[in-house]
């Protein structure tokens, strides 16, 4: 059967997203050096008292653990992550406006399914993460560019976008940002970007939704405020248990008016009905044991040092500009004067290393800007192997 010509217009829409799961792929392969995912590094994980967290759990809950949970997530947890996001981020919050979602992808795509339309737009900053485009892609919205610089979006190219879907009588609705140490630049918006977005978002009705994944692993100083806490009724906010406690928990959340939560939780039946009750009260036991606090503590002179170590040995690399220093997360963004897409095939294949291709980032994959950027991840390498995969993707782009 020729299943190709079977499939509807969402499977067709992402068949360019197969980088995402190459990405997955490259991290089972024997011998390769992979700089591709933005994996946490094993040795964060607090095996032993997870395992004692999973030991309440099933000592004290092992039945309501074994079930379904309710749609919107179990109220001890939905309690937790409210208080934890006034506690932490400034973001006064309520257990009614937290959903428990498997994973921020969940979150992001039930966000951009509940407020736009197949054709809508959803403004995004250019380059982005890349699975929040194939989520808007498969959804039938159109992704549009905004324009940016090391401080964020450039708010005259915001308004300026408005102003025209506006005029073509596409209304603009939602605007993607991840503007906390973000993927796949690194970035950080400063704090007056983040308020003149704002100022343009509300002067032309736009929503934003903000991924909140890497904003806990900053390595130098405080970062700026969450947008959710400079306009929480404008912001919604989605966070993740991937980068504090563990991907494989599949665990997430948003933030947002109880109105919305309850919609969102409505689309959320039509995906996996409610995340599991097991890890949710796994979640719930570690993070009130303060594992979470103490890994994510941990975490951060780890990943500094490997950020470091990354960038000492990128000094090294033939670039058409300075490499820019990330303040937290898990990237550094790279331009070089080649196309890194058909470098990649090489650099696994004869140089045992991978990376990621900058054009999957891009609205316009074919554009100048995204056929000579690449994402490099310094998150999951082991520490004393970051100076030898550098030097194998220097060799490799040498020797292009």
């Amino acid at each position: 059967m020729n299943w190709k010509a079977r499939f509807s217009g969402a499977a067709e829409r992402v068949a360019d997203a197969d980088a995402v799961r190459a990405i997955l792929e490259l991290a089972e392969r024997p011998g390769i050096l992979s700089l591709a995912g933005g994996m946490p590094d094993p040795a964060v994980f607090r095996v032993g008292e997870t395992r004692e967290a999973m030991e309440r759990v099933l000592r004290d809950h092992a039945r309501e653990s074994l079930n379904y949970s309710p749609n919107p997530g179990i109220t001890p947890l939905r309690e937790f992550l409210a208080e934890r996001m006034e506690r932490i981020e400034s973001v006064p919050c309520r257990a009614e406006e937290v959903l428990v979602v498997s994973g921020g992808v969940e979150g992001i795509r039930h966000v951009t399914n509940a407020l736009l339309d197949p054709g809508d737009p959803l403004l995004v900053e250019d380059p982005t993460y890349m699975v929040a485009l194939q989520i808007a892609r498969e959804l039938g919205a159109a992704p549009v560019p905004v324009r940016g610089d090391r401080d964020g979006p450039i708010p005259e190219s915001l308004d300026e976008v408005c102003a025209g879907l506006t005029a073509s009588g596409r209304r603009p609705r939602l605007l993607y940002a991840n503007p906390t140490f973000s993927n796949p630049t690194g970035r950080t918006w400063s704090l007056d970007r983040r308020r003149k977005i704002i100022e343009v978002a509300e002067r032309r009705g736009l929503v934003i939704l903000e991924d909140h994944a890497y904003a806990e692993l900053g390595y130098e100083r405080p970062a700026p405020p969450a947008l959710k806490a400079l306009a929480p009724d404008r912001v919604i906010l989605v966070h993740t248990f991937s980068k504090i406690f563990g991907p494989g928990l599949r665990l997430g959340w948003v933030v947002a008016k109880a109105a919305l939560i309850r919609r969102l939780g409505l689309l959320k039946l039509g995906t996996d009905q409610c995340s599991g009750a097991l890890v949710q009260r796994l979640a719930l036991a570690y993070g009130e044991a303060g594992g979470i606090r103490t890994q994510v503590e941990r975490s951060r002179p780890l990943y500094r040092r490997k950020r470091d170590l990354m960038l000492e040995a990128l000094a090294e690399l033939p670039t058409r500009r300075p490499i820019e220093r990330p303040g937290g997360g898990f990237f550094v963004w790279v331009e070089i004067g080649r196309d890194p897409g058909a470098l990649l095939p090489a650099a696994i294949r004869r140089f045992r290393v991978a990376f990621v291709a900058g054009d999957c980032f891009f609205t316009d994959p074919a554009s100048p800007a995204a056929r000579r950027t690449l994402r490099l991840s310094f998150s999951q390498v082991a520490e004393a192997r970051i100076p030898e995969a550098v030097a194998r993707l220097v060799e490799a782009v040498r020797d292009a």
